[in-house]
């Protein structure tokens, strides 16, 4: 009994260790907008994330140290903005300058608007200030897109 016993034990973290049904790290895409200085609700982030959309379950980034978002997603006719929104993303550009603040030097007074590529190990970020004139070239065509897009959703209780 005590060899059963041993020789499972030895084999434990052997067959524990590979798990060929483990879930890929899931990428989400996040994007919205916030204002420090407003009363109201002063954040509108959205979460891309298995093909479904989420909004963020809070009124200022002042309520909690990370963004939490609604548990239900929105209605899927927002999906394919979402899909669109994230496809159009200019990865070669931002990418390589993730973890930064992009034409924002007064977000704190201003507000800008977040985007983000979130991992289960990760969190890639930028903040973009709110003047369209200060953004670089290569982000303009999607930061205009992006705003567009939020237009169409509608508005966050």
């Amino acid at each position: 009994m005590k060899k059963i016993l041993f020789v499972v034990l030895l084999a434990l973290p052997i067959l524990t260790a590979c798990k060929e049904d483990e879930k890929p790290d899931e990428e989400a895409f996040i994007f919205g907008q916030w204002n420090l200085q407003c009363e109201g609700n002063c954040i509108q982030i959205y979460k891309f994330e298995g093909g479904k959309l989420y909004e963020d379950n809070m009124r200022s980034f002042r309520e909690a140290p990370i963004i939490v978002y609604k548990t239900t997603p929105m209605d899927s006719r927002y999906w394919a903005l979402g899909q669109e929104l994230e496809d159009s993303f200019p990865k070669d550009y931002l990418m390589p300058r993730g973890l930064q603040f992009i034409a924002c030097s007064n977000c704190v007074e201003e507000g800008g608007y977040y985007l983000a590529f979130e991992r289960e190990a990760e969190i890639i970020w930028w903040q973009v200030g709110r003047i369209p004139e200060l953004w670089p070239e290569e982000i303009r065509p999607f930061m205009e897109k992006m705003i567009e897009t939020m237009r169409q959703f509608p508005p966050q209780q």
